[in-house]
């Protein structure tokens, strides 16, 4: 009998996401036609959810199965650290095309920094496997020099290596009048996610970037009016505030690492070698985690900047009548 985990343990990080979607809608991913490798595997082993999933396909001339049937197939992965090893259950569910996935989970929450090995056997002794490392936890350091650039540091802990796969701030912004300053509480409150994807620095052990708070206000403040209408007619008067600061981002070890950096690149996904650490089949089985930290500019950083003000700070939320005199 099929088993179904809880949908909420079939989602991966955001950005494996469309690659899946990607992959699953895509003719001719799953491997040359003719060739003799059994299977493609695609997953993330996520140090932060309790179930984990991995998406099985045969290699053939598509990589969508045509019914619901169970995969001759017998999935396990092992820790290499502790020597446990953990068979892995099938289910089928519709991707966003209509089309049949196999996804395999098992019940486990990696270890930070964990390694494992995980195979995919056919009844015919043929076997796909793959070796992966889970990223360790990594710390993000923001510097406020009290001016509009702001300056973020993500770095890992002993030294290890570790990618960037997204790297976003968040923009929470409200509409803001200079004589009626509760306008942003009542206004409407929309998010903005700007990706800094290639205009970081990088090295193996330590990621950073600067981005100019006063470049993306236009930006913003168009994205804004598009979704409200509302005008901003008088610039000395009305504009828009900033309620919230935080950075998002996707860490995973050094294997998912796309060439140009974009996981979600058609040129990549189309062409199953560019991108795969999976032995005698295809595909990418990684390590990985979202990561958010809030940030929190000061009001002479902000003043440098066309915002109106910042709303939330490490004292409060204006707007929940708690803000405190609080910087740093």
């Amino acid at each position: 009998m099929m088993q179904y985990p809880a949908p909420g343990n079939l989602l991966l990080s955001g950005t494996l996401v469309a690659f899946l979607c990607l992959v699953g809608c895509e003719e001719d991913v799953a491997g040359p036609a003719g060739v003799d490798e059994p299977f493609s595997l695609y997953g993330v082993f996520n140090p932060r959810l309790p179930t984990q999933t991995v998406l099985v396909g045969p290699v053939e001339d598509l990589l969508v199965p045509e019914s619901g049937d169970a995969l001759d197939a017998v999935v396990t992965s092992t820790d290499l650290g502790s020597g446990t090893t953990y068979v892995w259950r099938d289910s089928v569910a519709a991707n966003a095309t209509g089309q049949l996935d196999h996804i395999y989970w098992a019940d486990f929450t990696p270890e930070y920094g964990s390694r494992h090995r995980m195979e995919v056997a056919r009844s015919d002794g043929e076997k796909t496997v793959v070796n992966m490392e889970v990223p360790k936890e990594v710390r993000i350091e923001d510097e406020d020099a009290g001016t509009r650039d702001l300056h973020v540091r993500i770095l890992g802990f002993d030294d290890e290596p570790f990618s960037l796969v997204r790297i976003e701030t968040v923009y929470d912004v409200s509409f803001y009048h200079v004589n009626y300053p509760d306008t942003v509480c009542t206004s409407p409150r929309r998010s903005y996610a700007i990706s800094h994807k290639g205009i970081e620095e990088k090295t193996d052990r330590r990621w950073e970037f600067s981005t100019d708070m006063n470049l993306l206000y236009e930006t913003l403040r168009s994205y804004y009016h598009n979704d409200t209408g509302i005008a901003f007619n008088h610039p000395v008067r009305d504009g828009l505030a900033l309620l919230r600061l935080e950075l998002e981002i996707t860490v995973g070890n050094p294997d998912w690492d796309p060439p140009g950096g974009d996981v979600s690149d058609e040129r990549v996904l189309v062409q199953p070698g560019t991108l795969s650490n999976v032995e005698n089949g295809y595909g990418l089985v990684v390590g990985g985690y979202n990561e958010e930290a809030p940030l929190y500019p000061s009001s002479k950083a902000i003043e440098d900047t066309p915002f109106f003000d910042f709303i939330q700070r490490r004292g409060g939320d204006y707007c929940m009548g708690t803000l405190e005199d609080s910087e740093g």
